[in-house]
């Protein structure tokens, strides 16, 4: 599973942070209900309605109801070609990141 944090929008893309602080661009097909701050898990699945097709050189390419989209390798971990991929935003992981985040402002000023 990979786990990356929704860093903004642009336009059709979110803009999103891997756990390295790298920044990858992920079509909003994929995380329609995501607001900045989610974190969002990236994991194979039994069923889905994205599949992941092929790679060429270090992009996948990932079949969607509404046609092919490119994703960074790095985005789908060790996932292979047929594999179903979903994309779920994690209300857990979320309230757990804004709760340290809480903590460390408060910290700084207390």
């Amino acid at each position: 599973m990979v786990k990356v944090i929704v860093d903004r929008f642009e336009g059709a893309m979110a803009i999103v942070e891997l756990t390295e602080g790298e920044l990858q661009k992920i079509p909003k097909i994929f995380i329609p209900d995501a607001k900045e701050g989610d974190c969002i898990e990236i994991e194979q699945a039994e069923v889905s309605r994205f599949y992941f097709a092929s790679i060429d050189n270090d992009m996948m390419t990932v079949l969607t109801p509404k046609g092919k989209y490119a994703l960074s390798r790095s985005l789908l971990g060790s996932a292979k070609p047929g594999n179903p991929i979903t994309f779920t935003v994690s209300k857990q992981e979320t309230e757990k990141r804004k709760s340290r985040i809480r903590g460390l402002m408060s910290n700084l000023f207390e």
